[in-house]
């Protein structure tokens, strides 16, 4: 909002004195290093035609600016605005889409390219951060350690978020007799035995987890309901092998 109303104060200044400032150049100047950074993004995802497309218009932009053009350049800012917005959001939803699919090496290569446009929620943060901080072990991100270590007017909120988080979305292993209201048989090679996780923490759901090869009560377990698959849920006395979230929720 910010942005847009510096930039109408510009438009509207330029025509009442019919002399063309030299401060549009600096509104568009967030425009063009965006290009670079949209240019690191990694390749054939959904925003990659609009990236393409940002680039060639953005040329054009610039162009018009050295022309002096100042009615189709302030035009050609406008258009850059709009398909800048639409790349962030979709470069968003791409993040979001690692996160819940537990990709975390695309992850890194997405936010490795630097936007901080990304990071103006603080929702998207937390989610962000939050993902970053229990799989950096795996591969770090200079880029993230930086953000997260510079945010200090959101530490207090962050930690309190990752707190709350942590304490619904470790799996209880119970050792009580007392089970919670879903068993997962898992391995520690199953692809979707981490999804399968990944959904019951994000849903909130209490489960206890065996590891069907490593751990006596799991390999009983499976022996018991005959089943040879992975991940394998029981609920209330019934058995089901394969990730199904639908089958999940109508028995809980």
């Amino acid at each position: 909002m910010k942005f847009i109303l510096i930039f109408l104060f510009f438009y509207n200044l330029s025509f009442a004195n019919n002399v063309y400032p030299e401060l549009f150049s600096q509104l568009g100047t967030p425009l063009y290093q965006a290009d670079k950074s949209f240019s690191n993004l990694p390749t054939k995802r959904q925003y990659a035609f609009h990236v393409k497309q940002f680039h060639i218009d953005q040329t054009k932009a610039l162009e018009l600016y050295k022309k002096g053009d100042n009615k189709a350049y302030l035009k050609a800012l406008r258009g850059l605005s709009k398909e800048y917005k639409k790349i962030i959001s979709l470069v968003k939803k791409e993040i979001i889409n690692t996160i819940v699919n537990d990709k975390f090496d695309a992850f890194i290569s997405l936010n490795n390219t630097g936007i901080d446009a990304l990071y103006q929620q603080n929702s998207f943060k937390t989610q962000v951060y939050t993902y970053y901080q229990k799989n950096r072990h795996k591969n770090k991100s200079m880029y993230l350690e930086h953000k997260i270590q510079s945010e200090k007017e959101f530490q207090k909120q962050y930690t309190k978020n990752i707190s709350h988080l942590n304490s619904i979305s470790q799996p209880i292993i119970s050792h009580h007799k007392v089970q919670n209201k879903i068993i997962l048989l898992s391995t520690t090679w199953c692809g979707y035995c981490k999804k399968a996780k990944l959904f019951l923490k994000q849903n909130r759901i209490q489960f206890t987890e065996y590891d069907a090869e490593t751990s006596q009560k799991g390999r009983s377990l499976m022996r018991k309901y005959h089943k040879s698959s992975y991940p394998t849920f029981i609920i209330k006395g019934e058995a089901h092998s394969g990730f199904n979230p639908s089958w999940i929720k109508e028995r809980l």
